[in-house]
This record gives C-alpha cells, sequence and structure tokens, in this order.
C-alpha cells in the first residue's frame, strides 16, 4: 500500500506545530504522543482506501483540534494445515492478521529500529483491528528504483537497506516488496504492512541476505528475552511464535559472528 502526504492533502506543517510532539519529522510517527493519539482521538471519518489485500480503511481522527489519518486492519485469517498463495506458493499453518502490526511495532520500540509507525489496537465499532499512523512520504521504494532516484548519502542508505533486511529476518516477514517500504523526503524509510509477520519457522528465510549488521541493533537483539516479550506482545503473539523469533535471533547473532571471523569486523559491523 502506497502513502503520501500529497495523496490526501495533509498538512505537514500544521502537523509539526503540534507541541506535544517534537519538530522532527522523524520523531512525530512513534512514541507515546502518537499512540495515545491513534487510541484516543475522537474518529470523524472511516472510508475504504480501494487498494491492498488486507482492505484496509482510513481512519481520520481529531484531537485538541487538530486531525491525522491513520489506516485500520480488521483482517484476521488463521488456516491449519498448508495453504496455496497468490504467488502459487504452499505455507504451512498461514495467518495475515492485524495483531501482527502491532507486535511489529512493538518489537520495533524494544530493539531501537525506529521505522515502523505507531501502531495500537482500536475497537471501531464492531471491530478490533490495528490503527497505524499515516505516513507521510514522498514515494515508495518502487517509484524511487523506477525513477532512478538515488539518496544523497549512499552509506546511510545502505545502512539502512540493512537494517530493514535484519528486521525482516528477525520477524519472519513474508510479504516486503517495494510498495510497503516508504521513502520520506529526508531518504528515511518507513515500514508498513506487517500482517504476515512471526511466521513459526526457526531457520532465517534469506540470510545470504545479511551481510552487515549495526552494531547498536545486534546489542539489541541480544537482549531479547521471553518474559520481556511476552509482557510487551504476548497479547498479539503466541507462544511458538516468541520462541520461533527468539530462535531466529540467535541464528543472526551467530551469522554476524561468523561474518566477522570470515572477513574481520570493519567489514561487516557498522555503528
Amino acid at each position: 500500500m502506497r502513502r503520501t502526504a500529497q495523496a490526501v492533502g495533509i498538512s505537514v506543517v500544521g502537523l509539526l506545530a503540534w507541541p506535544a510532539i517534537a519538530a522532527q519529522e522523524a520523531a512525530v510517527f512513534q512514541g507515546p504522543p502518537v499512540e495515545a493519539f491513534l487510541a484516543r482521538g475522537d474518529i470523524k471519518a472511516v472510508r475504504d482506501l480501494g487498494t491492498g489485500i488486507t482492505r484496509p480503511q482510513l481512519v481520520t481522527l481529531e484531537h485538541d483540534g487538530r486531525q491525522r489519518d491513520a489506516v485500520y486492519k480488521t483482517i484476521d485469517i488463521q488456516k491449519q494445515g498448508a495453504t496455496t498463495l497468490e504467488d502459487g506458493t504452499v505455507e504451512i499453518d498461514f495467518q495475515d492478521t492485524w495483531q501482527t502490526e502491532v507486535a511489529a511495532y512493538k518489537l520495533d520500540r524494544m530493539i531501537g529500529l525506529g521505522l515502523v509507525p505507531a501502531t495500537v489496537e482500536r475497537r471501531i465499532g464492531r471491530d478490533v483491528g490495528s490503527l497505524q499512523w499515516w505516513v507521510d512520504s514522498m514515494m515508495s521504494e518502487g517509484d524511487r528504483v523506477a525513477k532512478g532516484l538515488t539518496a544523497p548519502d549512499l552509506e546511510a542508505w545502505n545502512r539502512l537497506m540493512f537494517k530493514v533486511r535484519l528486521f525482516d529476518q528477525l520477524i519472519a516477514n513474508t510479504d516486503r516488496h517495494p510498495r510497503n517500504m516508504l521513502v520520506t523526503a529526508d531518504f528515511q524509510v518507513r515500514l508498513i504492512d506487517h500482517s504476515r509477520s512471526f511466521r513459526p519457522y526457526r531457520d532465517l528465510a534469506a540470510p545470504e541476505q545479511l551481510t552487515r549488521f549495526s552494531r547498536a541493533l545486534l546489542d539489541a537483539i541480544a537482549t531479547l528475552e521471553s518474559g520481556a516479550i511476552r509482557r510487551e506482545m504476548g497479547r498479539y503473539l503466541s507462544s511458538p511464535q516468541i520462541e520461533r523469533l527468539l530462535q531466529r535471533r540467535d541464528a543472526i547473532v551467530a551469522l554476524a559472528r561468523q561474518r566477522v571471523a570470515e572477513l574481520g569486523e570493519a567489514a561487516v559491523i557498522y555503528p
């Protein structure tokens, strides 16, 4: 799903004037003030977005006279056994649910990733689902590639992409594609659409993609432990999902150590 400020006419200047939130765009898509806006804002309008297989809706919220849009998902599909997907691949114990949207945001906050927009659980009418802060972006990653645009700081961009890949391997995200990676005006990335993540896989899906690692991110995932995850995400993840998450974490840490042993720390680790 692509989201841009231009598409909905959002006033970024007006949003950044909100005194409860810092005046930099990087600080206005996560954190307690944003979560509170999502959880408590008055619902002014709900309409279909018309895109995405999860049938998301666009919700307009108002708080203290200010309005903001958010994306609402109520999809909650769980199937036992083998399921044939749209592309013909087969997946065991398929799941497509709003609950892992919330879990992805909470995990992002636990490890300091800083890429997933604030996402909370919210009831609207008879439905319960995930409500995610609308991202003000200038394009999707797919658009950036199609237009041949290059980030002004290529090394910083590459480091960002390695963080994205690590996160997707950690949460076993089976639905990452260029349309759900949004690029902001300052060439930061926002990651959306995590309803097909936290699969019950022990092994990494694509370890060959992990060739460089953020030291800060490695240190953060190394501190993850079952009790803390259950406290933060036990409402949204099953015990097997949490166990597999930690197993994938162990695999990522072991892979980083292997790369360092083979190539040297300077070639593998960045701040």
